[in-house]
Formats: structure tokens, C-alpha cells, sequence
């Protein structure tokens, strides 16, 4: 690694979760040259949100084989 990743990459453990997140979201944006598509963006802002209220506890989670188990029961599947 270059001097100047190596203080990026020091620097940036500094960030709060959140703000590492969008910065790694950004930075593998950045790899794709094709731009962002206004409904590209509305998904992530709805990501980024629905992820914010996972972890400040206005919503909270339900576990895959609990919804797995409700979409058998509402469909008639059987395991």
C-alpha cells in the first residue's frame, strides 16, 4: 500500500459504522463507470434507511425461518 492509502485506510476506521458503510458503498460505485439511475439511488436511500432504523431499534427484526414458515402457512406449503 501507497503512505497515502495506508492514512486513508487509518483514517477511515475512525468513522462510525454508518459512515464507513456509505464510504465502502461509494467506493465500489466508484469502480463501476456506468452512472446511478435515479431509481438506483431511491433503492439505496431506502436500504440505507431501512438499515438505520434496524440499528436504532425503530424496527425490529424477524428471523428468515420465521417469515419462511408464515409464506409456507399463508401459501398451504408444506416443509
Amino acid at each position: 500500500m501507497t503512505v497515502l492509502l495506508e492514512k486513508i485506510a487509518r483514517e477511515s476506521k475512525q468513522l462510525s459504522r454508518q459512515e464507513r458503510e456509505r464510504l465502502a458503498a461509494d467506493l465500489i460505485a466508484s469502480l463501476d463507470d456506468s452512472p446511478l439511475t435515479q431509481v438506483d439511488e431511491a433503492w439505496i436511500r431506502l436500504a440505507e434507511q431501512r438499515l438505520d432504523d434496524l440499528l436504532t431499534g425503530r424496527v425490529t427484526g424477524v428471523s428468515a425461518s420465521r417469515v419462511f414458515d408464515r409464506i409456507r402457512r399463508d401459501h398451504g406449503w408444506n416443509r
